[in-house]
């Protein structure tokens, strides 16, 4: 009798721990999908708003970039090597949060319409978290996962 009550509550954390993988390994792939959604929603949110200026490979060449005052920035070098991706600034420079030189003040159309919205606003949020994602995708200088 007690062998038997061994046996099933050693059958039932190791249904358990199953149970508790494949939710894990679940999640892992909706992340991954969730992410994959976001670059390539950044991507064509770049190429819409962004590639006039800093051109559709993001190294500031775009065909208005000539008439700026400044010329827009290699967005592809923005991570240094061996740091992380600074979100919460290009966040910021992408909301409004922080004025950019050469997009002048944040009343220019391009920016004023489509990005400075109230970071309260979630559709707002969203294009900006893409863009954000985008820009991060496409460093140069991307911060590999670290294998444990």
């Amino acid at each position: 009798m007690i062998l038997r009550a061994i046996q099933v509550a050693k059958s039932g954390a190791i249904a358990g721990a199953l149970l508790y993988l494949g939710f894990i390994l679940f999640s892992a792939q909706v992340i991954v999908a969730q992410n994959k959604s976001a670059v390539e929603k950044g991507s064509k949110l770049f190429k819409q708003h962004c590639a006039a200026c800093h051109g559709i490979d993001a190294k500031g060449n775009g065909p208005a970039a000539k008439t700026l005052k400044v010329a827009p920035p290699d967005l592809t070098t923005i991570q240094s090597p061996g740091q992380k991706f600074p979100t919460i600034e290009v966040t910021n420079a992408i909301s409004g949060e922080k004025v950019v030189g050469p997009h002048g003040t944040r009343e220019m159309p391009i920016w004023g319409k489509v990005f400075r919205q109230p970071l309260s606003e979630p559709f707002g949020q969203i294009d900006i978290n893409c863009l954000t994602k985008y820009i991060e995708e496409i460093q140069k200088n991307k911060q590999e996962p670290s294998k444990k």
